[in-house]
């Protein structure tokens, strides 16, 4: 059963590093027990402060015909609804299947019982030993194909925010793919409206601006430490929210960062939780308040670090214009982009761009989207933009090493064109909606983005010659050793593969065998492929052969002889004739690049 409760309640306390985990522990099977290993479906406890904020009802015009199933928002003091560790907390939660969580969200504390979507920070603290993930979606029903946050290690701490539709009941469901414990914090909610509003609706900011970095303003956070965000300008006087990305930058040591109306108290929930070193962002939506002029938001640092934040837009207030657009549309989460499908992920410098489903495509300015990245290529950011418009240098997701798996939410606008998504240093891409806000699709601005070719790699590449028979590895090193051992040898000095210019390949061919002895076999025309060690697999065609002597300087002039496309030159010793073998002459055998294809 779960237990709810109305009215005031204490503060809720933040994931932070220093805390014991001593309290129950998700079970492998998703079971209910009281014990080590087990979630102990629970009841209520503390919570945060005041509720829902006082600014009343929303303006709206008499018989003015909104989109179906259209809501405004209302923004929550953060309140916590549940927390494993402690099942006491909050409205607590049910088990209602393997590894799944049902919160009360509508009509708990004072949150409004017509609430038809809830604005969430879900955390979730890692106890596998391996990386799992975490869904939120509406209660009852069936769980999508979608997520929201990515833990990839024992006892790592991650936290997004959710914006998520809410089942019969005003409840939300929580799945856990492995065992965790599961924090579920309240930032606001959406609710109904049949008509035009003025407080509530979702005003963007394009091109999204960056109205705060500690890093250009010398006003780093050391622990404990607060910074004011003074968006005067960006937002309307009458605002009630704003629409933002908060990215905590080089962390001092694991901790969490909390975003609180200006002069609010602060350390009573948290929006993220990096680790030491860590870059990380998280999308939030946080009221604000106005302190001596400024209107503006206040950042938290449990631990110390440096502060971006991005604005996005804003929710109007109530001497805001009264309008039907900027209203939310919930729907139950749709992947609508996983390029690990179609194995085509994000190279260096890439964007992807993914169209907009109906009636989103002709309805919408923007979308409420849950972006994971994962097998990155290296450090780097990744950021969202309307398709074919100007991207500015902002961010919503901070890998922070090869093979990263992070999850963020965004508010992101979209053109006509769609959504798209830029990669600074490469990995897949998954792209969650969760809904829409009313209003048009921006127009687009610029042309098609160029994608440079992927950068150059060096060996190892396993080249395939069906031609000569040709099946062998090639690696740097020294050359006698290497092709001792039946590998090819990449030759010191000359190119990578991608790079476009000679590459030298050199293998044994004696008269008792060795791996190029078919060699002369090769025609003009004959293809060859070259697979790297990140599945990436190149296209050659043989177009050219030579036969010179031993010496370096002729055999690396023959295989420089064809200009243009990337090459790649097949070496082994020969007779004049072509046929095995002589130490005095050499068989080279150019092939000129011919297309690539990404193997996912």
């Amino acid at each position: 059963m779960v237990r709810v409760l109305k009215g005031m309640m204490s503060a809720p306390t933040p994931v932070d590093a220093d805390e014991v985990l001593d309290a129950p522990v998700v079970d492998d099977l998703g079971g209910s027990s009281f014990g080590r290993r087990a979630f102990i479906a629970g009841a209520a406890g503390a919570a945060a402060g005041t509720a829902v904020s006082t600014l009343g009802m929303p303006q709206g015009i008499a018989g003015a015909a909104v989109e179906p199933g259209a809501s405004y928002f209302t923004p929550v003091d953060p309140q916590r609804l549940c927390d494993t560790r402690s099942p006491s907390t909050g409205v607590g939660f049910s088990t209602v299947g393997t590894r799944t969580i049902r919160v009360k969200v509508a009509g708990t504390f004072d949150v409004p019982d017509d609430a038809i979507a809830a604005v969430l920070t879900v955390t979730a603290v890692n106890r596998k030993n391996g990386p799992i993930f975490v869904t939120a979606y509406p209660g009852g029903e069936r769980r999508p194909e979608a997520s929201n946050l990515n833990c990839g290690f024992f006892d790592e701490r991650a936290a997004n925010l959710v914006t998520v539709k809410l089942g019969a009941g005003g409840f939300v469901d929580i799945y856990y793919h492995g065992p965790a414990y599961i924090v579920v914090d309240v930032a606001g909610v959406y609710r109904p409206t049949s008509s035009a509003v003025t407080t509530g609706r979702f005003e963007n900011v394009s091109p999204v601006v960056r109205a705060l970095d500690t890093r250009l303003t010398r006003q780093r956070l050391r622990a404990g430490g607060t910074v004011r965000c003074n968006l005067n300008g960006l937002v309307t006087s009458s605002a009630v929210a704003v629409v933002a990305n908060l990215t905590a930058v080089n962390a001092n040591a694991q901790g969490f960062v909390q975003a609180v109306p200006a002069g609010a108290p602060t350390g009573g929930s948290s929006n993220l939780n990096p680790a030491a070193g860590d870059t990380r962002a998280v999308g939030i939506i946080t009221k604000l308040n106005t302190v001596n002029g400024v209107r503006g938001i206040d950042i938290f640092s449990s631990k110390g670090c440096d502060i971006i934040v991005d604005v996005a837009g804003y929710i109007t207030g109530p001497d805001d214009p009264s309008s039907d657009v900027g209203l939310y549309v919930p729907m139950s989460p749709l992947r609508v982009l996983d390029t690990r499908r179609d194995r085509k992920r994000l190279w260096p410098g890439w964007t992807r761009t993914v169209g907009m489903p109906s009636p989103i495509s002709s309805r919408a300015q923007a979308v409420s989207a849950n972006l994971t990245v994962t097998q990155t290529m290296d450090k780097g950011f990744f950021t969202l933009v309307a398709a074919q418009t100007r991207r500015q240098e902002v961010s919503n997701i901070n890998a922070m090493r090869p093979g990263h798996t992070l999850a963020n939410h965004a508010i992101a606008s979209i053109s006509s064109k769609g959504l798209s998504c830029y990669s600074h240093k490469g990995g897949h891409i998954v792209i969650d909606l969760s809904g829409w806000f009313t209003g048009s699709a921006s127009s687009v601005t610029t042309s098609v983005p160029y994608n440079p070719p992927p950068p150059a790699i060096s060996p190892p590449w396993l080249i395939n010659v069906p031609g000569m028979g040709l099946v062998s590895w090639v690696r740097d090193g020294e050359p006698i050793p290497t092709v001792d051992r039946g590998d090819s040898w990449h030759w010191t000095g000359t190119g990578n593969v991608g790079q476009g210019g000679p590459i030298a390949v050199f293998g044994h061919r004696t008269e008792a065998g060795g791996p190029y002895y078919n060699q002369h076999f090769l025609a003009a025309g004959q293809r060859m492929t070259a697979r790297t060690a990140d599945n990436r697999l190149y296209t050659y065609e043989m177009i050219a052969e030579y036969i010179t002597s031993e010496f370096a300087n002729d055999i690396l002039g023959a295989t420089r002889r064809i200009g243009g496309r990337e090459t790649m030159s097949l070496i082994a010793c020969t007779l004049p004739n072509r046929l095995p073998t002589s130490l005095r002459w050499r068989i080279i055998s150019t092939f000129r690049f011919i297309d690539w294809e990404d193997l996912g």
